[in-house]
């Protein structure tokens, strides 16, 4: 049994059905289990969330894995580590962010790296994601495509490795289910570099319609965040990414994802085909 917290997330849906497709058996800790309907009496349900301690370990019981994500105060997550240590849960995996690795001031990366050392101090054997910039960070393109069709694009011509959530939950279904996979810190990227107007001349192909890519300056790329709801601290590390690779920083490419699964990441191209009709 394998315990998914974020289980309506981009990266929590996909764990919960890699596990589910791969034979083992999941339960899913949320707030809302209306949210999960769709997946019937496949999955068992607990209901809490990252502030109810007393769930969460009741939730806990039987479980050899749980899959985490960056939720919630310290306080309230070191909460939740000392009950994962007490049930003696066997692995533990921690969606954090590859920010930790290469923009290691921004306070995005500090608030992933105080839940790691939280996990680590705590004595769990717990695995940590890093991946790059999520592909499906293009939903939020969206509003601007079907109203103008244009793309908001802070980065210039600059080139990054966004990488599928699909291949981050295959990632993550690994380290939890196989003990011989030692490797705590996993990098993962996408097996390309791309730049943002590259991915938006894809996407215009694959829809068969015109579409532009909008150069705006960091500034304007930061109130966006923060109008869709993003707190100002939060956006500006974001920020700090497009900076990065505006700047020609965001080329780095690992092969975690090949070594780990034994193929090759997905292609931003592959991926559009995958969730195209997203985009219609």
């Amino acid at each position: 049994m394998y315990l998914v917290t974020g289980a309506n997330g981009t990266v929590g849906s996909q764990v919960l059905a890699q596990l589910l497709e791969a034979g083992h058996a999941v339960r899913a800790y949320v707030r809302s289990p209306e949210k999960l309907a769709q997946w019937g009496d496949r999955i068992e349900i607990a209901v809490g969330d990252y502030n109810s301690p007393d769930a969460f370990s009741a939730a806990l019981e039987g479980v050899d894995g749980v899959f985490l994500m960056n939720i919630g105060s310290a306080e309230a997550f070191t909460a939740l580590a000392k009950r994962i240590a007490a049930q003696k849960v066997s692995r533990a995996v921690f969606l954090s962010t590859a920010m930790v690795e290469m923009l290691p001031a921004t306070l995005l990366s500090r608030l992933h790296r105080e839940k790691e050392d939280i996990l680590r101090a705590a004595g769990i054997d717990a695995r940590f994601l890093r991946p790059t910039g999520f592909m499906s960070n293009s939903y939020l393109w969206l509003p601007s495509i079907r109203a103008e069709g244009t793309v908001a694009n802070p980065m210039g011509t600059g080139r990054a490795a966004p990488i599928a959530p699909e291949d981050i939950a295959a990632v993550a279904v690994r380290a939890l289910t196989d003990a011989a996979l030692a490797e705590k810190d996993l990098l993962l990227t996408g097996g390309e570099t791309i730049s943002l107007p590259e991915q938006v001349a894809l996407l215009a192909q694959a829809l068969d319609r015109s579409l532009r890519a909008v150069d705006i300056t960091l500034d304007v790329a930061a109130a966006n965040l923060t109008r869709v709801g993003i707190p100002e601290p939060i956006a500006a590390s974001i920020v700090k990414s497009f900076e990065a690779v505006k700047a020609g920083r965001g080329t780095m490419t690992t092969d975690t994802v090949e070594r780990v699964l034994g193929r090759k990441p997905l292609r931003f191209e592959q991926w559009l085909k995958m969730h195209i009709d997203r985009f219609k």
